[in-house]
């Protein structure tokens, strides 16, 4: 039964942090995962939590992506990355919820917060055209790695996509089919491996809707912000993101 699971209560707040983890999304075109698994597992398992987030974290990338300008030559474009994602997320996901798991917090939060304090004191270098096939497929197995384990997408993909400077629209449109690509392959990589708690998904579908209710008026807000403003805000939330996985992977560690 889901009452064995959630109670009542929990399934209220439930409702809040995913209206407040979609409006960010819509804000900055990431951080549904992120926002809503830190609020979630302080009163349920990580496992749980996954489960809870994966049609919401699904469905609202793909509505981003499919709302974008010039969606089949992104996928042209980004085809090696969105291959080495996927296999990497598949087969990553394998793992999720072992030791490495903490492991790979700590290390991730010091090469963001690393990344953070460079941007704002240097200027970060553009990754040309060159290689781009390897550099591709490099970083699609980066954030697959750490998405398949910890189910968190933003920081790989915010530094991919700021330090290849695109255009915030463009951000937009590439994180909701990154972030795509790869939730498709959690939810196979779930479903065949025997992951999925029925009734939890079902929970999934329904918490679908203040997310996608946070995410409309959250792109509603987008509208109004300025590509510098914007960026700004996006490097806040990552040294926000750093630190938070640099704390939580020491308390893990020292327990």
């Amino acid at each position: 039964m889901i009452e064995e699971h959630l109670s009542e209560n929990i399934i209220i707040f439930s409702v809040f942090v995913f209206f407040i983890a979609g409006f960010v999304k819509g804000c900055i075109g990431m951080g549904l995962p992120l926002v809503s698994l830190s609020l979630l597992t302080l009163y349920t398992s990580p496992r749980m939590a996954m489960t809870l987030i994966i049609i919401p974290t699904l469905v609202t990338n793909f509505l981003q992506f499919y709302r974008s300008e010039n969606k089949f030559e992104s996928i042209k474009r980004y085809s090696p990355l969105l291959f080495s994602l996927f296999l990497f997320t598949y087969f990553s996901s394998l793992f999720s919820f072992s030791l490495m798991e903490e492991t790979l917090s700590l290390t991730l939060g010091v090469i963001i917060l690393t990344f953070v304090l460079y941007q704002r004191f240097n200027t970060l270098p553009e990754i040309g055209k060159n290689h781009e096939i390897l550099v591709q497929s490099l970083f699609g197995g980066l954030i697959g790695l750490v998405a398949g384990i910890t189910n968190v997408w933003a920081p790989t993909i915010g530094t991919l996509l700021l330090l290849k400077k695109v255009q915030k629209n463009h951000f937009i449109a590439l994180t909701g089919l990154f972030i795509f690509v790869g939730s498709l392959a959690l939810l196979i990589s779930y479903g065949l491996n025997d992951k999925y708690d029925s009734q939890l998904v079902a929970l999934s579908f329904g918490f679908l809707i203040p997310a996608a209710v946070g995410f409309i008026l959250g792109e509603k807000v987008r509208v109004y912000i300025s590509e510098r403003f914007f960026y700004q805000t996006l490097m806040v939330f990552l040294f926000i993101v750093s630190i938070n996985l640099i704390i939580k992977s020491s308390i893990f560690i020292n327990l």
